[in-house]
């Protein structure tokens, strides 16, 4: 079965090449200092175009979570029940994720996790999973 996987374009493909390389990578704006995330052509808080792209140390905080018994597209369904977790990234983001199996049962809000990565059709993808 196969899933909508995401398309990188010019905004985005450092952020999946990163992925591809182990690495979760954000957005810094050099202007005003903010970090940001998912990728954008200027800064959320100021409009600068001026943006570095930066390692994050992939450890966050459980903001939010959801566990999925009803799979969206038929793809998903051998995978239900999965959780989506909303994590609030050290560097001062957010990024939603699937998570790994090992956390699925433990996971709940306020506790500190890390990103990993998952191989899903070809492509790296970002995953929760316990703090190392």
């Amino acid at each position: 079965m196969t899933f909508l996987l995401p398309k990188a374009d010019a905004q985005t493909q450092p952020f999946w090449d990163g992925c591809q390389e182990g690495r979760l990578m954000c957005q810094r704006c050099t202007a005003c200092g903010v970090v940001q995330f998912t990728p954008r052509a200027s800064c959320m808080h100021c409009h600068s175009d001026l943006l570095a792209w930066e390692e994050s140390s992939r450890q966050g905080t459980v903001m939010s979570y959801t566990r999925v018994h009803r799979a969206p597209t038929a793809a998903f369904k051998q995978k239900t029940p999965y959780v989506i977790a909303m994590l609030d990234m050290d560097e001062g983001f957010r990024l939603m994720a699937n998570t790994s199996a090992g956390i699925q049962d433990s996971i709940g809000i306020g506790i500190r996790v890390s990103v990993g990565f998952a191989p899903v059709e070809g492509m790296m993808l970002p995953v929760v999973q316990e703090l190392a």
